[in-house]
């Protein structure tokens, strides 16, 4: 019986669209820059102000201009009865430029990519947001007319506009989609772990690799954020900076601010990769896991659940905590899980003084992608030996005595961990290696 103990997992390709960059040049170029794309975001209704809200937004999207098969958009815009899904568009985009990235060639046909998708809620919010113009229509319509206004009605009307859009918001559709788009025909999986969903979606591309079902893996995750309702969601509990900037472990913390995005990540067993010459970013190590199952937006202080989580990546990884030459955390810029997140890296690593930079502030919180956008500025950073700076953060919370890069720093960086803590106990940390 064939065994696969020995098969070891690199990176060949990345595919980031932000606010700061489409693609790996124009992100890095940005961070180097310090650049943010924050933006003011005005919601009206019926010509009134409802709210207004700062995002890390991007601008000038077209899909079209990624050179993705002319035929896939136009039979995935009949299916979609030419509505634009910008959940899916971001994810094709982001897949397309990881692709391009590896120069990995396939049969489109037939082969056993492996596809890893995650998105917290996709086109969940366009499609509330419908619900809502759509039933305000029909009954100003009705208003107007005199006619009587029945329950019934309203139902058939809100089910004929939108029951196409319905549909489409089973995840599976998405996965479907994707695939359609470019050819992939291996083992799928939909990933949906809050902000730790794209360190999950790696570590599950990883074992397919590891055990022998896929040689290439695909895994890409993002988030439209430019809506109202996630907005009004975090700001109703407080967990929203008003002031647009993520101040991660700052005295000044007051909450995230969403950022538009999304990246794809292409894994690849390492001897398919060398076989065709390929680049390698570097290796994947291994990740740990672990779920609280407390509470939702507030993590459990007194638990070892993401010290656990961190430690088992090590163990796996066959390394030690002074191994590590960059911490790239969260770093959410919420008070409770900066001190949360805070107390778990020094837990691990104690007194060696691992430098510490968080990516957030320059793309903003992709929430369910976020995780992966991170990971390929990581990639990057160990590539060029320079470690960013933590914007926004003057004023470091020095209780937390954890060592925050305050300014771009050359370093060389043969291993860092990537780390995640998110909504509802998810924790995840991931390790990578340059590869030798």
């Amino acid at each position: 019986m064939p065994t696969f103990k020995n098969r070891r997992v690199v990176i060949t390709g990345v595919g980031p669209i932000s606010a700061i960059g489409f693609g790996k040049n124009d992100l890095w170029d940005s961070i180097l820059k310090a650049r943010t794309g924050l933006a003011q975001q005005e919601f009206k209704v019926d010509g009134e102000l409802w709210d207004k809200f700062w995002l890390h937004k991007i601008i000038d999207f077209d899909i079209n201009n990624f050179k993705i098969d002319p035929q896939a958009l136009k039979d995935i815009s009949s299916w979609k009865q030419g509505k634009i899904d910008h959940d899916l568009f971001y994810l094709l985009a982001a897949v397309k430029l990881a692709l391009d990235d590896s120069k990995v060639s396939y049969n489109r046909e037939n082969n056993n990519i492996g596809l890893f998708l995650t998105v917290e809620h996709p086109g969940f919010e366009p499609f509330l947001t419908d619900l809502l113009e759509e039933t305000m229509a029909y009954l100003k319509s009705k208003l107007q007319s005199n006619s009587g206004i029945s329950q019934k009605e309203i139902y058939d009307h809100g089910f004929n506009s939108l029951v196409q859009n319905g549909y489409d918001l089973q995840t599976f559709m998405y996965l479907y989609l994707v695939s359609k788009a470019f050819g992939l025909h291996g083992y799928s999986l939909f990933t949906s772990n809050a902000c730790a969903s794209g360190l999950f979606s790696l570590e599950s591309a990883a074992r397919q690799i590891k055990l022998g079902g896929s040689d290439i893996a695909i895994v890409a995750g993002g988030d439209y954020c430019n809506t109202m309702f996630k907005h009004r969601w975090f700001n109703d509990r407080g967990l929203y900076a008003e002031d647009g900037k993520i101040k991660p472990f700052s005295k000044n913390a007051n909450g995230i601010v969403m950022g538009d995005g999304a990246s794809a990540i292409v894994l690849e067993e390492l001897n398919s990769a060398k076989k065709r010459k390929a680049q390698i970013y570097a290796e994947y190590l291994g990740g740990g896991f672990s779920l609280e199952g407390w509470k939702v937006t507030l993590p459990q202080l007194n638990s070892n659940s993401y010290q656990d989580a961190i430690k088992q990546s090590l163990k796996i990884s066959g390394l030690k905590p002074k191994d590590i030459d960059l911490i790239n955390p969260h770093g959410v810029g919420i008070k409770i899980t900066d001190r949360y997140e805070a107390k778990a890296i020094t837990d691990v690593f104690g007194e060696n003084k691992t430098p510490i930079t968080a990516f957030k502030p320059y793309v903003g919180h992709n929430l369910g992608g976020s995780a992966l956008l991170e990971t390929i500025i990581l990639l990057l950073a160990m590539q060029k030996n320079l470690i960013p700076a933590t914007l926004n953060c003057d004023s470091l919370e020095t209780k937390y005595n954890i060592p925050v890069v305050q300014k771009l720093t050359k370093k060389p960086l043969k291993t860092a961990i990537k780390l995640s803590c998110g909504f509802a106990g998810y924790n995840g940390a991931i390790i990578l290696k340059n590869y030798e």
